[in-house]
């Protein structure tokens, strides 16, 4: 009974390490979002922005030229360090000229359409005359 117990703990922490480590999309599959929507995409050195290499796992900003839509991706190792970085965004941008949003150890920051896309709920703007055309 008691070996029974530590299996179920121990099962327990690995799915919950698997789950909390799927958080964080990858870098490769995130950007691979954004080039298939139209995005060109560019990787930035945590120095560019003026954060630490040791605190940052990637950063990457993207473009859709057709729309003028702009996100940047920065993926932090700690929540915490993910938390200020993201106050200081909101703080820069508080003239609503980008959106900030925290998920988790990720902060993005860029246009409605852009953030949309890394949350799945769409995104895609259509380029030029956005009125229906009637026949």
């Amino acid at each position: 009974m008691k070996r029974i117990k530590i299996a179920a703990v121990i099962v327990t922490v690995a799915l919950l390490c698997a789950l909390f480590a799927a958080c964080v999309p990858s870098r490769d599959a995130c950007k691979t979002k954004y080039e298939n929507a139209g995005y060109t995409t560019t990787p930035l050195s945590a120095n560019t922005l003026e954060l630490s290499g040791e605190d940052v796992d990637y950063i990457y900003c993207g473009v859709r030229e057709a729309s003028q839509d702009y996100i940047r991706v920065v993926a932090f190792k700690k929540k915490d360090i993910a938390t200020g970085y993201a106050e200081l965004m909101n703080l820069e941008y508080a003239d609503g000229t980008y959106i900030v949003e925290q998920k988790g150890k990720v902060v993005l920051v860029g246009s409605q359409n852009a953030i949309d896309i890394y949350n799945n709920k769409g995104g895609l703007a259509e380029d030029g005359d956005s009125q229906p055309q009637q026949e």
